[in-house]
């Protein structure tokens, strides 16, 4: 596949290193690459990419998004893709009208802690869930709150593992690391994944997945996508919608 990459900061420095795109869209100059200072620029010439990866600050992604899928240009956007369920929803009727991907990036889908809880724990034996999630704060011009910020993993972990199903308290915040979820069974055993360093522990039992082969999250996405057309893109805008409903930094899953 041929990549684009909207934004050159962090992720987008990332996507590229696994990645290698063939179109860089920044307006700072990218050297000894072929780049574009504008996604005007890069849409007026017309460059066919399988995918357009935006990486921009989150408060620029549904102009920039709604401009490349009007274009005609399937598109990954970093999460969270809007700070608004009603734009997002515009975005996907785009993506639905013109046949196109448009995909949140879901990088906590891949981790290998919450594929073990997917494919080991059946959702009859869950009664509840709780998070905590906190990070540092992102040294960036533009920082959206804290619940967008760092709520949305375990949202669409919700969406994605328990299909709204099962009640989860998240709790977030910017301070010392620490992403923890605990499991409470109906039979009153809990089961704890540290997602940071890998480990679940249950009956007592400690599993560690930090060396249980290669896990890249990024590249597990991509190569998912590859396989996707536009029938296969999800709601986000249901996602956001609960972020937007959540009062301060904590939202109830009901």
């Amino acid at each position: 596949m041929n990549y684009a990459i909207v934004g050159f900061g962090k992720m987008g420095r990332l996507y590229d290193k696994l990645l290698n795109a063939k179109y860089i869209v920044d307006k700072n100059p990218i050297l000894n690459r072929v780049y574009f200072s504008s996604v005007e620029e890069f849409i007026h010439y017309g460059q066919s990419v399988d995918l357009v990866i935006v990486t921009t600050p989150t408060n620029n992604h549904f102009t920039i998004t709604k401009k490349l899928l009007m274009s005609g240009y399937n598109v990954l956007v970093e999460k969270p893709i809007c700070l608004s369920s009603i734009a997002t929803k515009e975005l996907e009727k785009i993506a639905v009208r013109k046949k196109l991907i448009l995909y949140q990036s879901s990088l906590e889908r891949y981790n290998p802690l919450v594929k073990f809880l997917k494919e080991k724990i059946k959702l009859s034996t869950i009664k509840k869930i709780k998070s905590y999630r906190f990070g540092e704060k992102p040294a960036r011009e533009y920082i959206e709150e804290t619940k967008f910020d760092l709520g949305i993993h375990d949202v669409d972990l919700w969406f994605h593992l328990f299909h709204k199903k099962i009640p989860w308290k998240i709790k977030v915040g910017y301070g010392k690391k620490r992403r923890e979820i605990f499991v409470f069974l109906k039979n009153s055993k809990i089961i704890k994944l540290n997602l940071l360093n890998k480990v679940a522990e249950f009956d007592e039992k400690t599993l560690v997945f930090s060396k249980s082969g290669i896990n890249n999250p990024i590249l597990e996405m991509i190569n998912n996508i590859q396989g996707f057309d536009y029938k296969m893109n999800e709601r986000w805008s249901e996602e956001i919608k609960i972020i937007e409903e959540a009062k301060n930094n904590t939202i109830n899953l009901h």
